[in-house]
Protein backbone atom coordinates (compact mmCIF):
# COMPACT_ATOMS: atom_id res chain seq x y z
CA UNK A 1 0.00 0.00 0.00
CA UNK A 2 1.30 3.42 -0.89
CA UNK A 3 2.22 5.59 2.13
CA UNK A 4 0.22 8.75 2.57
CA UNK A 5 2.00 12.11 2.47
CA UNK A 6 1.34 14.55 5.26
CA UNK A 7 -1.04 17.03 3.59
CA UNK A 8 -0.68 19.88 6.02
CA UNK A 9 2.92 20.92 5.39
CA UNK A 10 5.68 21.17 2.87
CA UNK A 11 9.02 19.39 3.47
CA UNK A 12 10.74 20.97 6.46
CA UNK A 13 13.92 21.80 4.56
CA UNK A 14 15.64 25.13 5.09
CA UNK A 15 14.69 27.35 2.16
CA UNK A 16 17.19 27.29 -0.71
CA UNK A 17 19.19 30.43 -1.14
CA UNK A 18 17.60 32.85 -3.63
CA UNK A 19 19.08 32.91 -7.11
CA UNK A 20 22.07 35.21 -7.41
CA UNK A 21 21.48 38.52 -9.21
CA UNK A 22 23.96 39.67 -11.87
CA UNK A 23 24.01 43.22 -13.24
CA UNK A 24 24.88 43.41 -16.96
CA UNK A 25 26.20 46.78 -18.11
CA UNK A 26 26.39 47.22 -21.89
CA UNK A 27 25.02 49.90 -24.22
CA UNK A 28 24.24 47.29 -26.90
CA UNK A 29 20.68 45.98 -26.24
CA UNK A 30 21.30 42.81 -28.28
CA UNK A 31 24.41 42.04 -26.24
CA UNK A 32 22.51 42.61 -22.98
CA UNK A 33 19.74 40.29 -24.15
CA UNK A 34 22.19 37.56 -25.14
CA UNK A 35 24.12 37.73 -21.89
CA UNK A 36 20.93 37.86 -19.81
CA UNK A 37 19.62 34.75 -21.56
CA UNK A 38 22.81 32.84 -20.83
CA UNK A 39 22.74 33.88 -17.18
CA UNK A 40 19.11 32.86 -16.74
CA UNK A 41 19.80 29.54 -18.43
CA UNK A 42 22.46 29.03 -15.77
CA UNK A 43 19.96 29.63 -12.96
CA UNK A 44 20.88 33.27 -12.31
CA UNK A 45 18.77 36.44 -12.32
CA UNK A 46 19.95 39.06 -14.83
CA UNK A 47 19.41 42.84 -14.65
CA UNK A 48 20.52 44.97 -17.56
CA UNK A 49 21.45 48.66 -17.82
CA UNK A 50 22.98 50.61 -20.68
CA UNK A 51 25.37 53.05 -19.04
CA UNK A 52 27.58 53.76 -16.07
CA UNK A 53 25.21 56.18 -14.32
CA UNK A 54 22.35 53.68 -14.34
CA UNK A 55 24.74 51.03 -13.06
CA UNK A 56 25.93 53.22 -10.19
CA UNK A 57 22.32 53.84 -9.14
CA UNK A 58 21.62 50.11 -9.03
CA UNK A 59 24.86 49.39 -7.17
CA UNK A 60 24.06 52.00 -4.52
CA UNK A 61 20.36 51.15 -4.08
CA UNK A 62 20.23 47.38 -4.54
CA UNK A 63 23.70 45.82 -4.87
CA UNK A 64 23.77 42.65 -7.03
CA UNK A 65 25.78 39.53 -6.33
CA UNK A 66 27.73 39.83 -9.57
CA UNK A 67 28.63 42.35 -12.26
CA UNK A 68 29.48 41.95 -15.96
CA UNK A 69 30.52 45.27 -17.48
CA UNK A 70 31.72 46.23 -20.94
CA UNK A 71 34.86 48.37 -20.74
CA UNK A 72 33.56 50.88 -23.31
CA UNK A 73 30.45 52.63 -21.94
CA UNK A 74 28.85 55.78 -23.36
CA UNK A 75 29.43 57.81 -20.18
CA UNK A 76 32.56 56.21 -18.75
CA UNK A 77 34.50 52.96 -18.58
CA UNK A 78 33.93 49.56 -17.05
CA UNK A 79 37.24 49.96 -15.22
CA UNK A 80 36.01 53.11 -13.47
CA UNK A 81 32.70 51.41 -12.68
CA UNK A 82 34.50 48.58 -10.90
CA UNK A 83 36.63 51.07 -8.95
CA UNK A 84 33.47 52.86 -7.80
CA UNK A 85 31.89 49.51 -6.90
CA UNK A 86 34.83 48.52 -4.73
CA UNK A 87 34.57 51.81 -2.83
CA UNK A 88 30.96 51.13 -1.84
CA UNK A 89 30.12 49.39 1.47
CA UNK A 90 30.13 45.67 0.73
CA UNK A 91 31.39 46.29 -2.80
CA UNK A 92 34.35 44.00 -2.24
CA UNK A 93 31.97 41.02 -2.04
CA UNK A 94 30.50 41.49 -5.53
CA UNK A 95 32.05 39.26 -8.20
CA UNK A 96 33.10 41.67 -10.96
CA UNK A 97 33.96 40.68 -14.55
CA UNK A 98 34.89 43.09 -17.34
CA UNK A 99 34.73 42.34 -21.06
CA UNK A 100 36.35 44.28 -23.90
CA UNK A 101 37.29 44.10 -27.56
CA UNK A 102 40.70 45.42 -26.52
CA UNK A 103 42.66 42.39 -25.38
CA UNK A 104 46.14 43.82 -25.03
CA UNK A 105 48.31 43.03 -22.05
CA UNK A 106 47.96 46.56 -20.62
CA UNK A 107 44.17 46.30 -20.82
CA UNK A 108 44.31 43.13 -18.73
CA UNK A 109 46.64 44.80 -16.23
CA UNK A 110 44.22 47.72 -15.94
CA UNK A 111 41.41 45.28 -15.19
CA UNK A 112 43.46 43.88 -12.33
CA UNK A 113 44.34 47.34 -11.03
CA UNK A 114 40.72 48.51 -10.98
CA UNK A 115 39.72 45.54 -8.81
CA UNK A 116 38.01 43.29 -11.35
CA UNK A 117 38.03 39.58 -10.59
CA UNK A 118 38.34 38.57 -14.23
CA UNK A 119 38.88 39.97 -17.74
CA UNK A 120 37.48 38.41 -20.92
CA UNK A 121 38.19 39.51 -24.45
CA UNK A 122 35.39 39.74 -27.02
CA UNK A 123 34.18 37.54 -28.64
CA UNK A 124 33.71 36.05 -25.20
CA UNK A 125 34.13 32.38 -24.34
CA UNK A 126 30.87 32.31 -22.39
CA UNK A 127 31.40 28.85 -20.93
CA UNK A 128 34.67 30.02 -19.38
CA UNK A 129 33.14 33.29 -18.18
CA UNK A 130 30.17 31.55 -16.57
CA UNK A 131 32.45 29.05 -14.83
CA UNK A 132 34.46 31.91 -13.39
CA UNK A 133 31.36 33.90 -12.45
CA UNK A 134 29.73 30.94 -10.72
CA UNK A 135 32.89 30.46 -8.69
CA UNK A 136 32.87 34.13 -7.67
CA UNK A 137 29.20 33.92 -6.67
CA UNK A 138 29.65 30.68 -4.73
CA UNK A 139 32.63 32.19 -2.94
CA UNK A 140 30.27 34.29 -0.83
CA UNK A 141 27.82 31.44 -0.29
CA UNK A 142 30.27 28.75 0.78
CA UNK A 143 30.53 30.11 4.29
CA UNK A 144 33.73 30.73 6.23
CA UNK A 145 36.78 28.80 5.09
CA UNK A 146 38.06 26.11 7.47
CA UNK A 147 41.67 26.25 8.64
CA UNK A 148 43.45 23.42 10.43
CA UNK A 149 46.45 24.59 12.45
CA UNK A 150 48.97 21.94 13.53
CA UNK A 151 50.76 23.60 16.43
CA UNK A 152 52.04 22.20 19.72
CA UNK A 153 52.95 25.55 21.33
CA UNK A 154 49.84 26.71 23.29
CA UNK A 155 50.72 30.42 23.04
CA UNK A 156 51.37 30.24 19.29
CA UNK A 157 48.18 28.21 18.84
CA UNK A 158 46.11 30.86 20.67
CA UNK A 159 47.77 33.63 18.64
CA UNK A 160 46.92 31.96 15.32
CA UNK A 161 43.40 31.09 16.41
CA UNK A 162 42.68 34.65 17.57
CA UNK A 163 43.96 36.26 14.37
CA UNK A 164 42.16 33.83 12.07
CA UNK A 165 38.86 33.77 13.95
CA UNK A 166 38.81 37.56 14.06
CA UNK A 167 39.11 37.52 10.27
CA UNK A 168 36.05 35.25 10.04
CA UNK A 169 37.69 31.85 9.52
CA UNK A 170 36.58 28.60 11.16
CA UNK A 171 39.67 27.32 12.98
CA UNK A 172 40.59 23.97 14.51
CA UNK A 173 43.84 23.48 16.41
CA UNK A 174 45.56 20.09 16.25
CA UNK A 175 47.99 19.90 19.16
CA UNK A 176 48.55 16.13 18.94
CA UNK A 177 50.04 14.93 15.65
CA UNK A 178 48.53 11.52 16.38
CA UNK A 179 45.15 13.14 15.73
CA UNK A 180 46.23 14.73 12.44
CA UNK A 181 44.62 12.21 10.08
CA UNK A 182 41.38 12.08 12.07
CA UNK A 183 41.20 15.89 12.21
CA UNK A 184 41.79 16.10 8.47
CA UNK A 185 38.92 13.74 7.75
CA UNK A 186 36.48 15.20 10.28
CA UNK A 187 37.22 18.91 9.83
CA UNK A 188 37.82 18.92 6.03
CA UNK A 189 40.00 22.05 6.04
CA UNK A 190 40.37 24.47 3.15
CA UNK A 191 43.94 25.20 4.30
CA UNK A 192 46.50 23.77 6.72
CA UNK A 193 48.95 25.85 8.73
CA UNK A 194 51.77 23.50 9.71
CA UNK A 195 54.50 24.11 12.28
CA UNK A 196 57.70 22.48 11.01
CA UNK A 197 59.16 21.77 14.45
CA UNK A 198 56.81 19.33 16.20
CA UNK A 199 57.70 17.08 19.17
CA UNK A 200 57.38 13.60 17.67
CA UNK A 201 57.41 14.08 13.90
CA UNK A 202 58.54 16.78 11.50
CA UNK A 203 55.90 18.99 9.97
CA UNK A 204 57.64 18.36 6.65
CA UNK A 205 56.90 14.65 7.00
CA UNK A 206 53.23 15.42 7.60
CA UNK A 207 53.18 17.51 4.43
CA UNK A 208 54.78 14.65 2.48
CA UNK A 209 52.07 12.38 3.87
CA UNK A 210 49.42 14.81 2.64
CA UNK A 211 50.87 14.99 -0.85
CA UNK A 212 50.80 11.19 -1.20
CA UNK A 213 46.99 11.26 -0.98
CA UNK A 214 45.24 12.52 -4.12
CA UNK A 215 42.35 13.84 -2.01
CA UNK A 216 44.69 16.53 -0.70
CA UNK A 217 46.49 17.36 -3.94
CA UNK A 218 45.02 20.88 -4.04
CA UNK A 219 44.94 21.48 -0.26
CA UNK A 220 47.18 24.50 0.42
CA UNK A 221 49.73 24.21 3.23
CA UNK A 222 51.47 27.15 4.89
CA UNK A 223 54.59 26.19 6.83
CA UNK A 224 55.66 28.11 9.94
CA UNK A 225 59.03 27.95 11.66
CA UNK A 226 61.49 30.06 13.61
CA UNK A 227 64.23 28.91 11.25
CA UNK A 228 65.02 31.11 8.29
CA UNK A 229 67.85 29.14 6.75
CA UNK A 230 67.85 28.53 3.01
CA UNK A 231 68.09 24.78 3.60
CA UNK A 232 64.86 24.87 5.60
CA UNK A 233 63.09 26.79 2.84
CA UNK A 234 64.31 24.29 0.26
CA UNK A 235 63.07 21.40 2.40
CA UNK A 236 59.67 23.06 2.80
CA UNK A 237 59.29 23.50 -0.96
CA UNK A 238 60.48 19.95 -1.68
CA UNK A 239 57.98 18.50 0.80
CA UNK A 240 55.10 20.18 -1.02
CA UNK A 241 54.50 23.28 1.09
CA UNK A 242 52.84 26.19 -0.71
CA UNK A 243 54.34 28.98 1.34
CA UNK A 244 57.01 29.42 4.01
CA UNK A 245 56.44 31.97 6.78
CA UNK A 246 58.97 32.70 9.49
CA UNK A 247 57.90 33.19 13.11
CA UNK A 248 56.94 35.59 14.49
CA UNK A 249 54.69 36.20 11.50
CA UNK A 250 52.95 39.57 11.12
CA UNK A 251 49.14 39.20 11.26
CA UNK A 252 48.70 41.13 8.02
CA UNK A 253 51.12 38.87 6.15
CA UNK A 254 49.48 35.76 7.59
CA UNK A 255 45.97 36.83 6.61
CA UNK A 256 47.05 37.88 3.11
CA UNK A 257 48.79 34.55 2.50
CA UNK A 258 45.81 32.60 3.86
CA UNK A 259 43.21 34.48 1.80
CA UNK A 260 45.19 34.21 -1.44
CA UNK A 261 45.86 30.49 -1.05
CA UNK A 262 42.27 29.64 -0.13
CA UNK A 263 40.87 31.61 -3.07
CA UNK A 264 43.18 29.87 -5.55
CA UNK A 265 42.58 26.44 -4.03
CA UNK A 266 38.80 26.77 -4.11
CA UNK A 267 38.90 27.83 -7.77
CA UNK A 268 41.17 24.90 -8.69
CA UNK A 269 38.93 22.47 -6.81
CA UNK A 270 35.91 23.83 -8.65
CA UNK A 271 37.66 23.25 -11.99
CA UNK A 272 38.67 19.71 -11.01
CA UNK A 273 35.53 18.61 -9.18
CA UNK A 274 32.85 20.19 -11.39
CA UNK A 275 31.43 18.76 -14.61
CA UNK A 276 32.24 21.11 -17.50
CA UNK A 277 28.70 21.20 -18.93
CA UNK A 278 26.42 21.20 -15.89
CA UNK A 279 28.87 22.59 -13.29
CA UNK A 280 27.67 19.94 -10.85
CA UNK A 281 30.01 17.62 -8.96
CA UNK A 282 31.76 15.02 -11.07
CA UNK A 283 31.18 11.31 -10.42
CA UNK A 284 34.36 10.95 -8.34
CA UNK A 285 33.85 14.22 -6.43
CA UNK A 286 30.31 13.20 -5.53
CA UNK A 287 31.44 9.80 -4.25
CA UNK A 288 34.05 11.53 -2.09
CA UNK A 289 31.30 13.70 -0.56
CA UNK A 290 29.31 10.53 0.12
CA UNK A 291 32.31 8.91 1.82
CA UNK A 292 32.73 11.97 4.04
CA UNK A 293 29.06 11.80 4.95
CA UNK A 294 29.40 8.16 5.97
CA UNK A 295 32.43 9.05 8.09
CA UNK A 296 30.38 11.72 9.87
CA UNK A 297 27.64 9.15 10.48
CA UNK A 298 30.07 7.18 12.64
CA UNK A 299 30.38 10.19 14.96
CA UNK A 300 26.79 11.40 15.19
CA UNK A 301 23.24 10.32 14.24
CA UNK A 302 22.49 11.00 10.58
CA UNK A 303 19.35 11.29 8.47
CA UNK A 304 20.15 11.34 4.76
CA UNK A 305 18.82 10.27 1.38
CA UNK A 306 20.69 9.14 -1.73
CA UNK A 307 18.72 10.08 -4.85
CA UNK A 308 19.36 8.84 -8.38
CA UNK A 309 17.77 10.74 -11.28
CA UNK A 310 17.72 9.65 -14.91
CA UNK A 311 16.22 11.55 -17.84
CA UNK A 312 13.51 9.59 -19.61
CA UNK A 313 14.07 8.67 -23.28
CA UNK A 314 17.04 11.01 -23.48
CA UNK A 315 18.45 9.20 -26.51
CA UNK A 316 15.25 10.12 -28.36
CA UNK A 317 15.81 13.79 -27.46
CA UNK A 318 19.33 13.67 -28.91
CA UNK A 319 18.21 11.75 -32.01
CA UNK A 320 15.26 14.03 -32.71
CA UNK A 321 16.60 17.45 -31.76
CA UNK A 322 20.38 17.03 -31.87
CA UNK A 323 23.08 16.82 -29.20
CA UNK A 324 23.37 20.62 -28.64
CA UNK A 325 19.69 20.68 -27.68
CA UNK A 326 20.21 17.62 -25.50
CA UNK A 327 23.04 19.43 -23.73
CA UNK A 328 20.70 22.35 -23.03
CA UNK A 329 18.22 19.93 -21.45
CA UNK A 330 20.99 18.65 -19.16
CA UNK A 331 21.88 22.23 -18.23
CA UNK A 332 18.21 23.04 -17.56
CA UNK A 333 17.91 20.12 -15.13
CA UNK A 334 21.17 21.01 -13.38
CA UNK A 335 20.01 24.64 -13.04
CA UNK A 336 16.68 23.52 -11.57
CA UNK A 337 18.45 21.32 -9.03
CA UNK A 338 20.81 24.12 -7.99
CA UNK A 339 17.92 26.57 -7.59
CA UNK A 340 15.65 24.21 -5.64
CA UNK A 341 18.17 22.58 -3.33
CA UNK A 342 20.31 23.91 -0.51
CA UNK A 343 23.97 24.87 -0.61
CA UNK A 344 24.68 21.98 1.78
CA UNK A 345 23.13 19.38 -0.54
CA UNK A 346 25.58 17.53 -2.77
CA UNK A 347 24.44 17.43 -6.41
CA UNK A 348 26.40 15.53 -9.04
CA UNK A 349 26.30 14.49 -12.66
CA UNK A 350 26.79 10.78 -12.26
CA UNK A 351 27.30 10.11 -15.94
CA UNK A 352 25.55 10.89 -19.23
CA UNK A 353 21.95 11.80 -18.43
CA UNK A 354 22.11 10.47 -14.86
CA UNK A 355 22.25 12.80 -11.84
CA UNK A 356 22.57 12.12 -8.14
CA UNK A 357 21.84 14.02 -4.93
CA UNK A 358 22.66 13.64 -1.24
CA UNK A 359 20.04 15.23 1.01
CA UNK A 360 20.58 15.50 4.76
CA UNK A 361 18.14 16.21 7.57
CA UNK A 362 15.05 14.83 5.78
CA UNK A 363 13.01 11.74 6.58
CA UNK A 364 11.62 9.41 3.92
CA UNK A 365 8.35 11.26 3.45
CA UNK A 366 9.99 14.66 3.22
CA UNK A 367 12.67 13.52 0.78
CA UNK A 368 10.04 11.83 -1.38
CA UNK A 369 7.81 14.90 -1.56
CA UNK A 370 10.79 17.13 -2.35
CA UNK A 371 11.92 14.90 -5.22
CA UNK A 372 8.35 14.60 -6.49
CA UNK A 373 8.15 18.39 -6.58
CA UNK A 374 11.41 18.51 -8.56
CA UNK A 375 10.02 15.92 -10.95
CA UNK A 376 6.83 17.92 -11.45
CA UNK A 377 8.66 21.22 -11.95
CA UNK A 378 11.02 19.74 -14.51
CA UNK A 379 8.19 18.07 -16.42
CA UNK A 380 6.57 21.51 -16.81
CA UNK A 381 9.65 23.15 -18.36
CA UNK A 382 9.61 24.08 -22.04
CA UNK A 383 12.83 23.33 -23.92
CA UNK A 384 13.69 25.10 -27.16
CA UNK A 385 14.62 23.07 -30.22
CA UNK A 386 16.92 24.43 -32.92
CA UNK A 387 13.99 25.00 -35.30
CA UNK A 388 12.29 27.31 -32.79
CA UNK A 389 9.73 24.77 -31.56
CA UNK A 390 9.47 23.73 -27.93
CA UNK A 391 9.13 20.36 -26.26
CA UNK A 392 8.97 18.84 -22.78
CA UNK A 393 10.67 15.86 -21.24
CA UNK A 394 10.71 14.13 -17.86
CA UNK A 395 12.89 12.23 -15.44
CA UNK A 396 12.52 9.26 -13.12
CA UNK A 397 14.05 9.08 -9.64
CA UNK A 398 14.97 6.51 -7.03
CA UNK A 399 15.50 7.25 -3.31
CA UNK A 400 17.41 5.25 -0.72
CA UNK A 401 17.47 6.37 2.90
CA UNK A 402 20.60 6.05 4.99
CA UNK A 403 20.59 3.22 7.55
CA UNK A 404 23.15 2.86 10.33
CA UNK A 405 26.00 0.60 9.31
CA UNK A 406 25.24 0.67 5.58
CA UNK A 407 28.25 0.77 3.27
CA UNK A 408 28.51 3.12 0.33
CA UNK A 409 28.09 0.50 -2.45
CA UNK A 410 24.94 -0.92 -0.82
CA UNK A 411 23.44 2.54 -0.30
CA UNK A 412 24.10 3.50 -3.91
CA UNK A 413 22.77 0.20 -5.26
CA UNK A 414 19.53 0.57 -3.29
CA UNK A 415 18.93 3.97 -4.91
CA UNK A 416 19.77 2.46 -8.30
CA UNK A 417 17.24 -0.34 -7.82
CA UNK A 418 14.59 2.19 -6.84
CA UNK A 419 15.36 4.20 -9.98
CA UNK A 420 15.03 1.05 -12.09
CA UNK A 421 11.65 0.35 -10.48
CA UNK A 422 10.47 3.88 -11.35
CA UNK A 423 11.58 3.34 -14.95
CA UNK A 424 9.90 -0.05 -15.15
CA UNK A 425 6.66 1.41 -13.77
CA UNK A 426 6.31 3.72 -16.75
CA UNK A 427 8.90 6.48 -16.16
CA UNK A 428 8.23 10.04 -14.95
CA UNK A 429 7.88 8.59 -11.45
CA UNK A 430 9.57 8.59 -8.04
CA UNK A 431 10.29 5.35 -6.18
CA UNK A 432 11.85 4.66 -2.79
CA UNK A 433 13.81 1.67 -1.53
CA UNK A 434 11.90 0.15 1.37
CA UNK A 435 13.51 -1.26 4.53
CA UNK A 436 12.96 -4.74 3.12
CA UNK A 437 15.07 -3.81 0.09
CA UNK A 438 12.10 -3.84 -2.27
CA UNK A 439 11.64 -0.57 -4.20
CA UNK A 440 8.16 0.88 -4.19
CA UNK A 441 6.72 3.49 -6.52
CA UNK A 442 5.19 5.99 -4.12
CA UNK A 443 3.28 8.20 -6.51
CA UNK A 444 1.92 7.76 -9.99
CA UNK A 445 2.80 10.46 -12.49
CA UNK A 446 0.03 12.71 -13.76
CA UNK A 447 -1.30 11.57 -17.12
Amino acid sequence: MEPQARPQSEPRTPAPLPAAVVLVVDDDPDARKEVSGLLEQDGLVARGVSNMQEALTVLADDPPDGLIADVLLPDGSGYELVKRLRALPGGDRVGAVVVSRRGGFLDKVEAIQCGADAFFEKPVDWDALLRRLQHLLERERLGPARILSVEDDPMQARFLETILRTAGYDVHICTDVGRFEADLTAFRPDLVIMDILLPSVSGLDLVRYLRQDERYATLPVLLLTTEGRTETRIGAAAAGGDEFLQKPVAPGLLLTAVAARIERSRFLRALINRDGLTRLLTHSAFLERARMLLYEAKRRPLTAAWIMIDLDHFKDVNDRFGHPTGDRVLVALSSLLRRRLRQSDAIGRYGGEEFTILLTGLDTDEATRLVERLRSDFAALDHAAQDGSTFRTTFSAGISMFAAGIELPAWRQAADRALYAAKQSGRNRVAVAGPDGRPRVLREAAP
